[in-house]
């Protein structure tokens, strides 16, 4: 699970740091930052699928020419803060109960060199795994590169050494070092090799919903167990989860709960190409399409699908969790996430702009909600936890944290901090 990311220098963040949880709330208007936040995760996500920086920040294609990767939005451009040319991530997750974090540096630049990583490190329980300085190669290509120190045995960070007496090797700078030892083509540092395998297993296992109800009501063809991040293939998700009874007991249990049908059973029709598209049955004998459903229920299904499917991943960043579902029935797909993510085997950061859904959350998962801000007249993003903002804990115990949202004082709250801060 991750439990923090640092973003220095990325997009509108000049130096901010999001706390996570099983879930993850983001509260803040619009152009605050909470999308940057999801291009930040699909930048992790783009290095655990292999791809060099110039593909996660730009686009992929694929041998057939076909787009496999859409890049960060924005591009090279809009990569760095305030046209700066570098920006660092930082990571903190575990691995088997123990604390791992990644440190990436990244330098963008717009004079048509490729971006490349200028600085990077592995650490794991407190034990370096790898670290690395950059090279200069005057020739032949004036190229940067970068060494890279490789530790396969277990070194304290506290502890006095050389870090370059064990494992090194030069790495191309076009591309994570944490993926070239994760390949290990010398086969020289197996266990490093293992730990950096598992690190990227962190990031690789992270899906992006932003539910279209055009996609979702888009037949598929059975064994298409994946939900694309539109909804595609929703049909044919809901068909493998039917197959298991317990699943579609439950598939049918959280419908009950969330709309006035009276669903006891679904059917995937087929069409002439043998496509199927769920529809759903009410005890009348009444039956309800996909093409007629609401846009809400459709919705709704869709996380369920994400969530129970054969094929769920173990990170999801929702967009808007709350559009489209009617505001007296936010409890329940609420508690649906809650539940899952309380499970331990999926983790998942959304987004809202509903304070409803804000005053629902329990007392954990509130202590993982963040506010996401702009400093007035400034292009700067920031991210607060709601519970750090100075008196918001006693404040919420005394109102309602609803009002507190839509009347804008978590804002005003932090606004009015961060005035003390710079005046310090």
């Amino acid at each position: 699970m991750l439990t923090s990311l640092r973003l220095v220098g990325f997009k509108n963040f000049r130096d901010a740091t999001l706390d996570m949880g099983p879930l993850t709330l983001l509260v803040g208007a619009n152009a605050s930052g909470k999308s940057n936040l999801r291009d930040a995760f699909r930048f992790l996500h783009g290095i655990a699928r292999g791809y060099s920086l110039a593909e996660i920040i730009g686009e992929k294609y694929g041998e057939g020419g076909e787009r496999v990767w859409r890049g960060i939005r924005g591009g090279v451009r809009e990569f760095v803060f305030q046209g700066g040319n570098c920006c660092e991530f930082e990571a903190d997750f575990f691995l088997d109960q123990k604390k791992c974090s990644y440190f990436l540096k990244v330098n963008v630049s717009n004079d048509g060199t490729p971006p490349r990583s200028i600085s990077e490190k592995l650490i794991l329980d407190s034990r370096i795994i790898f670290d690395t300085e950059m090279v200069f190669h005057l020739e032949p290509s004036d190229r940067f590169d970068l060494k890279v120190g490789v530790r396969d045995r277990d070194i304290p960070i506290e502890d006095e050494f050389n870090p370059w007496e064990y494992y090194e090797f030069t790495s191309l700078s076009f591309r994570p070092a944490l993926n070239q030892i994760a390949e290990n083509a010398s086969n020289k540092f197996i266990n490093a090799s293992e730990i950096a395998q598992e690190a990227l297993s962190a990031f690789a296992s992270m899906r992006f919903l932003d539910l279209d109800p055009e996609a979702l009501r888009r037949p598929s063809i059975p064994g298409q167990t994946i939900l694309g991040d539109k909804g595609e293939n929703l049909s044919s998700v809901l068909q493998a989860i039917c197959q298991q009874p317990e699943s579609k007991a439950a598939l049918l249990s959280w419908i009950a709960e969330l709309t006035p049908m009276d669903a006891v059973d679904f059917e995937f029709p087929a069409d002439h190409a043998g496509r199927v598209l769920v529809t759903l049955v009410e005890r009348s004998g009444q039956r309800i399409s996909a093409y007629s459903a609401s846009d809400g229920t459709l919705r709704f299904l869709a996380m369920i699908a994400a969530l129970l499917g054969p094929d769920a991943s173990r990170f999801y960043f929702f967009e808007e969790l709350d559009n489209g579902i009617h505001p007296a029935r936010l409890h329940l797909l609420l508690g649906l996430i809650e539940r899952q993510a309380a499970l331990g085997k999926v983790q998942v950061v959304a987004t809202t702009h509903s304070p409803e859904l804000l005053a629902l959350l329990d007392a954990k998962t509130l202590e993982h909600a963040s506010l996401i801000y702009r400093l007035p007249d400034s292009h700067e993003g920031r991210i607060q936890r709601i519970l750090d903002i100075p008196g918001a804990a006693e404040v919420i115990e005394q109102q309602d944290i609803a009002k507190l949202h839509a009347t804008g004082w978590l804002e005003d709250a932090a606004y009015f901090t961060s005035d003390e801060d710079a005046a310090a």
